[in-house]
């Protein structure tokens, strides 16, 4: 087998167990042993469970990205793609188990390590909405005095509904809410005609 497929099974492995037991209770025993590989192998990939969950939470995020840069580079109008995208990046973070998990306050403030994975993906949501909002300007469709703030905005209020959406469950009962509050985000940057 590879380095590259040895690797992947580790990684493979090691999602199903933090996303089943968490990071506290996963142990590289348990996923050395559902890979029947020695604990030593772990290690020679990677430097211990912390960096091996910072693997983990970047990948599920990966995938989160590419749906989501999908939907920014699209054709569609920027009202649309603003809309599809908080839609998307709610839904697609509801399956995120890894990364609900560095939600919760005492493992932020614990286990530091995962917070340059989580900057970066907050850094690619900055840029992603930077540019439906600039395209938005230049079609007509949306105005803002200042898109930097409304960046910030938009994201203080999607990462605001975080904890309440996926760690205390409540994403199913809300989904009708949170498309009607997509609908208000849009339309309160809408261009209003005179």
């Amino acid at each position: 087998m590879s380095e590259i497929n040895v690797k992947s099974l580790i990684v493979e492995s090691a999602t199903k167990y933090f996303s089943k037991f968490g990071f506290h209770k996963t142990t590289m025993d348990d996923i050395a042993k559902h890979i029947h590989k020695a604990k030593g192998v772990l290690y020679y990939y990677f430097k211990g469970k912390e960096e091996l969950f910072n693997e983990v939470l970047k990948q599920e995020l990966n995938t989160v990205k590419i749906a989501l840069k999908e939907i920014v580079t699209s054709d569609k109008d920027s009202l649309i793609t603003l809309k599809e995208y908080m839609l998307t990046r709610l839904k697609l973070l509801n399956t995120a188990v890894n990364y609900h998990e560095t939600l919760e306050a005492d493992f932020f403030g614990k286990y530091l390590f995962v917070k340059d994975v989580r900057e970066d993906f907050e850094e690619f949501e900055r840029k992603q909405l930077t540019i439906i909002l600039e395209k938005g300007k230049k079609e007509g469709f949306i105005d803002v005095k200042n898109i930097n703030s409304t960046v910030n905005i938009i994201m203080m209020v999607v990462n605001g509904i975080e904890i309440p959406l996926f760690l205390q469950n409540k994403y199913k009962e809300y989904e009708n809410t949170i498309d009607e509050l997509s609908s208000m985000i849009v339309n309160s940057l809408r261009t209003q005609k005179k």
